[in-house]
């Protein structure tokens, strides 16, 4: 899902970096940009991966169950 994102984002921010300004204002609008939405898909990635899965009518995993990549 996050390669996704960045697939979408870098672009963008590629484009927000031509604007016209001083070379500094231009790498910092274009950072906060791809960190900021990056920070939100990252986490709404539960929800947005079963509203995905609901569209499609597939059956939506319990979370609730631990698996072997949850803290411990």
């Amino acid at each position: 899902m996050l390669a996704r994102h960045l697939a979408l984002m870098v672009p963008v921010c590629v484009l927000l970096g031509l604007l016209p300004a001083p070379w500094g204002i231009r790498v910092a609008v274009g950072l906060l940009a791809l960190l900021s939405s990056t920070f939100v898909v990252m986490v709404n990635s539960n929800d947005i991966r079963r509203a995905r899965l609901r569209q499609h009518a597939l059956p939506i995993p319990d979370d609730s169950e631990p698996d072997d990549r949850s803290p411990r």
